[in-house]
C-alpha cells in the first residue's frame, strides 16, 4: 500500500524587515547545501494568500531535498498583525529570522523605496513630517508578537551593519541558528545586489508597482520573481540613483528619539546592543 508524500513546509521563515539584504540572503541560504530557500522571495501566503490553503503554499518547496532544512524569505509579514498566529497555528513552533538596520539608514532605504516605485515624489524631509518613519520604526510593536508566540530563544535577529561588514560571520551566526554546518560562501555571493534605484519614468514604475500587488494577492508570485530578478526589466524601469538624500542632524536626533524605546526593549529582550546605534548610528 503507497503512502502519501507529506507536505514539505518551512523550519524557518525570515519575516522581516525589509531593506536588510533580503535579496542577498536568499542568495547566500540557497547557496548553502543543507538549506533549501524557495527561489520565490515572498510567497505572501499569511499576509495576502492564507485563503489558498496549505496545500498552495507547499508547493513552493515541493523540490526541497529531503534531508534539507526548509525556509522562506518573506519581509512583508513582521507589519500584518495575523502573521505571528497564523505561522504557529499551521506550521508549530518554527524557527523565526529577523534583520534589522540602524533607524536613520533603514528611513531613508525605505524613502528611496518610495521613490523608485514611484509611491512618494517629495524629500526625505517631506516623508518624515508625513508620519512615514512612525510605523517603519515600530520594532518592538512588530517583533513583540512573535516573541510572545515563538519564544526569544527561537528568534535570530541580525543587523544589516554586520552582513554588510561581516557577511561570512552573519552567517556563521544563522547557520548556528538553523542547526545546519556553517559553510564558506562563494565569491559571486559576497557580491552586493539590490544597490539603490531610481525610477526612470515615474509613471511607468508606479504602475509596475501597483500590478506586483495586484498579482501578490492572486498567486502571481513566480511571475513576480521572474520579473524582478530580470536585469533587462529592471534597466527598463530603474537607473542607479547618484545621490542619496542629506539628513540632517536635527531630522536625525527625531528619528533616533522614535526608535529608542523600541530599541531598548530590544536589548532587553535579546541580551544585544541595538541601543548602540543611537549613539553611533552604525
Amino acid at each position: 500500500m503507497s503512502g502519501t508524500t507529506p507536505m514539505r513546509l518551512p523550519d524557518f521563515i525570515y519575516v522581516g524587515t525589509g531593506k536588510a539584504g533580503t535579496t542577498w540572503l536568499l542568495k547566500a541560504l540557497n547557496a548553502h547545501p543543507n538549506i533549501y530557500v524557495t527561489p520565490v522571495k515572498e510567497t505572501n501566503f499569511f499576509d495576502l494568500n492564507h485563503d489558498k490553503g496549505l496545500g498552495w503554499y507547499a508547493s513552493f518547496f515541493a523540490d526541497a531535498p529531503a534531508d534539507s532544512v526548509v525556509g522562506e524569505i518573506a519581509h512583508r509579514y513582521l507589519r500584518d498583525g495575523r502573521t505571528a498566529d497564523r505561522i504557529l497555528r499551521d506550521l508549530g513552533p518554527v524557527k523565526i529570522v529577523i534583520g534589522l538596520r540602524e533607524p536613520v539608514d533603514y528611513c531613508v532605504s525605505d524613502y528611496l523605496f518610495t521613490r523608485r516605485s514611484g509611491q512618494f515624489d517629495g524629500t526625505f524631509a517631506d516623508w518624515h513630517r508625513e508620519g512615514r518613519s512612525h510605523g517603519a520604526l515600530r520594532y518592538r510593536d512588530m517583533i513583540e508578537p512573535y516573541v510572545e508566540r515563538f519564544g526569544p530563544e527561537n528568534i535570530h535577529i541580525y543587523r544589516f551593519d554586520d552582513l554588510a561588514r561581516r557577511p561570512q560571520a552573519m552567517v556563521d551566526d544563522l547557520s548556528g541558528f538553523l542547526g545546519v554546518p556553517a559553510f564558506t560562501l562563494p565569491p559571486e555571493v559576497l557580491q552586493p545586489v539590490n544597490v539603490a534605484r531610481s525610477a526612470r519614468v515615474r509613471w511607468l514604475a508606479k504602475l509596475a508597482s501597483i500590478a506586483s500587488k495586484r498579482l501578490k494577492r492572486h498567486g502571481g508570485q513566480r511571475l513576480i520573481s521572474a520579473v524582478k530578478f530580470n536585469p533587462l526589466v529592471q534597466a527598463v524601469l530603474y537607473r542607479r540613483l547618484r545621490d542619496k538624500p542629506e539628513v540632517d542632524e536635527a531630522l536625525r536626533r527625531d528619528i533616533r528619539a522614535l526608535a529608542a524605546p523600541h530599541l531598548a526593549w530590544l536589548d532587553e529582550t535579546f541580551g544585544k546592543s541595538f541601543s548602540s546605534w543611537l549613539e553611533s548610528g552604525t
